[in-house]
């Protein structure tokens, strides 16, 4: 006989493969944006939309899905959710207008934020601790794993059949996730909190967070505005690269999981969180140099921009953390909020410069931006940190 403990846990494992999944599908189209360009007949800034649209909605709703999804189970929305997801990411496989494929790119990232909380949520309910820290290290290594085998997987797969069977087998996974044994786990309620504008203020307020909420955003801005764009630049130099090339081509997302779990570690050794922020900012933007060589130094200069990221994403959500005391939940909100937003205008705006003014100038711009995050840093670091 299976106890209930037993079904928790079964079903909690599940519940990390299903998010990996929902990140899979939330970046599979980014290696074939070129030809999802040639295929809808639009624009570089155009494509990078199809990636942008989908992080708008995960950039707005920490501060408003608790409106919507307070009176909720956790179980009950997934149930809803992962099937909903299913069906948005097969139909995007066949429609056949560049606005009908952006429309449904957006119902998709509106449906992975009530997913991510949702299971966030779950796992983390009724947890403190040594045991919390374990949830979440397990939950961001979902995040991060899935991030990049969206990317690698999809341009593999695209190599070898149309986006049509690539769309469908992304969404036959969701499918399976979603009826996997997570579904007998003990219904949790969400608790989600209500956003008060007060708190909210609070929040930006306290103790230089707006510094770090600034940094962070510009940090998330360079990233995915370089990898929203790469697939553009290697096509560019090699006409022949086929998406199978491309989707390797992230692999360097896989060094963000050692980055973040050693940035503890690196913080030590150099005299606190700041300075090793400060150092992932020299990294990622002097990997940029790199983007100005071939197609092989644009793949490296993936797994060295990673190595940097991802020590600034680590320390940085530390930090704001440390400031919470009793705004935690509306601290955390705003943080995840300012990295999507960055994001979401990276992976759209960058393609106006591109087009327009070409990579150089791209890779500039994305430079000037990263310093001004590093310039952030550095602020709050002067300010707020020196003082304690």
């Amino acid at each position: 006989m299976t106890t209930p403990n037993v079904t928790n846990r079964r079903g909690e494992g599940f519940l990390y493969l299903s998010i990996m999944i929902c990140f899979c599908v939330l970046y599979a189209p980014q290696p074939m944006l070129s030809e999802l360009a040639d295929r809808f007949m639009v624009s570089k800034p155009e494509a990078g939309l199809l990636v942008s649209v989908t992080l708008i909605p995960l950039a707005i709703a920490p501060l408003s899905y608790g409106i919507f999804l307070k009176q909720l189970s956790a179980l009950t929305i997934l149930k809803w959710a992962l099937p909903a997801l299913a069906l948005a990411m097969a139909w995007s496989g066949f429609v056949q207008t560049y606005e009908g494929m952006l429309t449904l790119r957006f119902v998709q990232g509106a449906l992975l934020p009530a997913i991510m909380t949702a299971t966030m949520a779950y796992l983390t309910s009724g947890r403190e601790g040594a045991e919390l820290s374990r949830v979440m290290a397990w939950y961001i290594s979902a995040t991060i794993f899935g991030g990049m085998a969206g990317r690698v997987i999809s341009g593999q797969l695209a190599s070898m059949i149309s986006w049509e069977w690539v769309a469908l087998i992304w969404a036959g996974l969701l499918l399976m996730v979603t009826l996997m044994p997570w579904r007998r786990a003990t219904p949790k309620p969400l608790n989600l909190v209500k956003p008060d504008a007060q708190l909210i203020r609070q929040a930006m307020t306290s103790r230089g967070n707006a510094l770090i909420y600034v940094s962070v955003l510009c940090m998330f801005w360079v990233f995915a505005g370089y990898l929203n764009y790469l697939p553009f630049r290697i096509n560019e130099l090699d006409a022949s690269a086929s998406t199978g090339l491309i989707g390797q081509s992230y692999l360097g997302y896989s060094i963000g999981i050692v980055s973040a779990l050693t940035a503890g570690w690196l913080a030590k050794r150099v005299g606190g969180p700041i300075r090793a922020a400060l150092i992932g900012f020299a990294v990622m933007i002097g990997s940029l140099l790199l983007a100005l060589g071939d197609v092989w130094m644009l793949i490296t200069q993936v797994f060295v921009m990673c190595l940097g990221m991802f020590v600034i994403h680590t320390l940085a959500a530390s930090e704001v953390n440390h400031n919470a005391r009793s705004l935690g939940g509306v601290v955390n909100g705003l943080y995840v909020s300012c990295y999507y937003a960055g994001g979401a205008l990276g992976a759209w705006l960058m393609g106006y410069v591109y087009e327009l003014f070409g990579w150089t100038t791209f890779v500039v711009v994305l430079s000037c931006i990263g310093m001004t995050g590093a310039l952030c840093m550095w602020l709050y670091g002067r300010q707020w940190v020196a003082g304690r």
